[in-house]
Formats: structure tokens, C-alpha cells, sequence
């Protein structure tokens, strides 16, 4: 027997015997590790991590696995004709996977999941998406390239099947998912394993309103609701990234872009509650030459010019105790920022309060854990054991 077909079957084993049952339906448990007594995914909610080929010196092996149910890999990508590839983002990337094939072996209780994607708006997964025989050619070679890699699912995450590349595009990407999971049903038969579809989905209305959920809901196991990136440099004034509540009287308010109306909306969709996981963001964004107009605004919602994206890591380890920082918390989006009058510098960014009130709120609300983007933007894992500490004590 193949070291492959051990593994699957000792992941077959433990599931059966309940240390992965919840996988199959709120999506699992934390791995074995000595980091953590009890760890979060106890609790019954999932905590997905991605990890980007690119991540850098932060190797598969500094991956907390005990505070993480699944750890989505990123990216595999589509071709035109529907085959799935690796997507090559850097020298290491192949040493990572034969990496990450080694660990899964030593991690049986972390689900490690190959996510695809291409790039935004490219076409190249509407290519992929389009016929019933490139759908069946995108499936059967991802599911090649688990089963290569001991992995334990697939992550569509397709930005955006909106009807903006081609209007089929919606209807097609619900037929994807059903050839996805009929050939993962089928691969199960074989692996005596369980294998999940999870699916990457927009915060935004009226790219939500686009998909044909109740059609494509039983096929998949969850959804990683991506609550970032509601505001940034393509505004006119700053604004925070992944506000948890809307600020009212904020001149350029859109109520509709706040992780709790995302959450709520996806709700009301025939969909359970349990499959949708908060996804929140490992990352900050700067604005920079802001024009504060009043003084008393901090920085806050006044004009820029410019920005970039920022890890927690490097806000935490080189701005936020500067002396040219000030920290500011808003009492109603739930998010913190920081601003320098001296560099009119304005830096929204998630901290261990605002995952803390993210963490609670899912519990709260009954939804199926937590996600994040990306586990290397936070290499000491101050924002992951807070998610690990609040999901499991809530």
C-alpha cells in the first residue's frame, strides 16, 4: 500500500472514530499539536487559514496547526481549457507543496485544502467554467492533484462570476461546483475519505444577488465570506478596510459595506448559517498625504493621495508604537486605526480588539467560524490565538 493510501486511510480511521466527523458538517477540529491545551476549533466552528505560495520565510512549519481546522493553500490555477495547474509564484513554490505533503501526514486533524483562482476578472476561469467538458476536465485534474499532494479538498475562488465576463458565468459556475463534488463524491468511494468544496465569496451585494445559491448550497461544504477591502485607495476619502458596522454620519458611508451586513445578507440567501465563515483580513491599509481637515477627525475620512497594503505584522513591529503614531478605536465600525500628523499618514488595520469582536460576533450569530487572509501577514500569530482563544470561550 502507497504512503498516499496509509494517510488516507488513518484520516478515514480517525474520522470515523470522531475526530474529524464535524468536517463534514461545520467544518472540523483543530490538529494535534503541544501548543495549545485546547484549542479553538473545539468548539465546533472552523477556523480556515490561507497560506500563499509566497509566504515568504514563514514555512509550512511555523503553521500553529492546532488553532486551525483547515489550512487553504493558494493558488492552484485554471486554464483556458479547464485543466488545473500549479500556480508557480516564485522559485519555492514546488518545494512547498512537497513541503506541505509531508506535513499533512503529521497533521491529520488539519484539512488541507488546494484553492484556485485566477487572475481578477481575467476570463480564464469563465474559460474553464464554460462547456460541460472543461468543467469535467477542471475537476478531474484538480482532484489529481489532491490526491498528489494528500490534500483533503478544493477552494474555488473565482473573483467574480458576476455576469461581467460573460452572463453565463453565474449559471456556470453552479454547474462547476456540481462536477466538483460529484467527482469528489466519487473519490471518496475510492479513498474512503471525506473530501470537501468550499468556495471563496464576495462581501458585495450585488455580486452576491448574482449567484444562483440555493442551486450550488448542498454541493458545497462552506463559504469563506472575504469581509475586507470594502474601502481603500479607490476612494475618495479614507475609510476602513473591514469595518465590522457601518459608521452613519462618515461623508462617503455605504452602509452596505460592513462585515455585518455581508454576514446578515448571506443569511438571508437559501444557505445554512453554519456554512458561511467570517473571513477577515491579516492586513492593513495606509493612506497616505492625507489632508486632515479637522483636527479632531484624526485622520479619519479625510481626502489622500495614494496608498498600499500593509501586513499586521509589519504595522504591528514598525508602526504602531512609533512615535509619530497615534492609536484610535471607533466606537461603532469596531475597528481601530492609526494615524502620524507628522507623515499624514491614516492606517486602517485589524487588531486583537476588533478579532476579538469579529470572533464573538460569529459565535453570537451562530455562524460556522472563522477565515483569514493570510497567515504569513501575521507571522507571531497574534490575531490567529485570538481568534483560537474567543472561538473556543466565546
Amino acid at each position: 500500500m502507497s504512503e498516499q493510501k496509509v494517510s488516507n486511510q488513518r484520516r478515514k480511521f480517525m474520522k470515523r472514530t470522531g475526530a474529524l466527523a464535524a468536517l463534514s458538517t461545520v467544518g472540523g477540529v483543530a490538529g494535534a499539536s503541544s501548543g495549545s491545551s485546547e484549542s479553538g476549533p473545539s468548539s465546533g466552528k472552523r477556523v480556515v487559514g490561507y497560506y500563499p505560495s509566497w509566504a515568504g520565510d514563514y514555512s509550512p512549519r511555523d503553521v500553529p496547526y492546532d488553532k486551525l481546522t483547515h489550512l487553504n493553500y493558494a493558488f492552484l490555477e485554471p486554464k483556458s481549457t479547464g485543466e488545473v495547474k500549479l500556480a508557480v509564484n516564485g522559485d519555492a513554490a514546488p518545494e512547498l507543496l512537497d513541503e506541505f505533503r509531508a506535513v499533512t501526514h503529521e497533521q491529520p486533524d488539519t484539512s488541507f485544502v488546494f484553492s484556485i483562482q485566477a487572475e481578477w476578472y481575467s476570463g480564464r476561469f469563465s474559460d474553464a467554467a464554460l462547456t460541460a467538458e472543461r468543467r469535467e476536465r477542471f475537476a478531474r485534474t484538480a482532484i489529481e492533484l489532491v490526491r498528489e499532494y494528500n490534500f483533503d479538498g478544493i477552494d474555488i475562488d473565482w473573483e467574480y462570476p458576476d455576469g461581467t465576463i460573460r452572463e453565463s458565468d453565474p449559471h456556470n459556475l453552479t454547474l462547476l461546483l456540481r462536477e466538483i463534488r460529484r467527482q469528489l463524491d466519487a473519490a471518496e468511494q475510492e479513498d474512503g475519505q471525506r473530501y470537501e468544496l468550499s468556495m471563496a465569496a464576495s462581501a458585495n451585494p450585488s455580486i452576491i444577488d448574482t449567484q444562483e445559491v440555493g442551486a450550488f448550497s448542498d454541493d458545497v461544504d462552506y463559504l469563506n465570506v472575504m469581509n475586507y477591502d470594502f474601502h481603500g485607495t479607490w476612494d475618495d476619502r479614507t475609510h476602513f478596510n473591514a469595518p465590522l458596522y457601518p459608521v452613519p454620519d462618515a461623508p462617503n458611508a455605504k452602509p452596505s459595506f460592513t462585515a455585518d451586513h455581508a454576514m446578515r445578507y448571506w443569511a438571508g440567501k437559501p444557505i445554512a448559517k453554519r456554512k458561511l465563515t467570517f473571513g477577515l483580513p491579516f492586513y492593513g491599509r495606509t493612506f497616505e498625504s492625507v489632508q486632515n481637515e479637522h483636527a479632531d477627525d484624526h485622520g479619519l475620512f479625510q481626502p489622500f493621495e495614494g496608498g498600499s497594503a500593509r501586513s499586521f505584522g509589519d504595522i504591528a513591529e514598525n508602526v504602531r508604537h512609533g512615535t509619530d503614531y497615534e492609536y484610535h478605536w471607533h466606537p461603532e465600525a469596531r475597528v481601530p486605526w492609526l494615524y502620524s500628523e507628522a507623515d499624514d499618514v491614516f492606517i486602517s488595520y485589524d487588531d486583537r480588539h476588533s478579532v476579538k469582536e469579529k470572533t464573538k460576533y460569529t459565535v453570537d450569530n451562530g455562524f460556522g467560524g472563522m477565515m483569514c487572509w493570510e497567515l504569513s501577514q501575521d507571522p507571531d500569530n497574534v490575531l490567529l490565538e485570538t481568534i483560537d482563544r474567543h472561538i473556543s470561550h466565546p
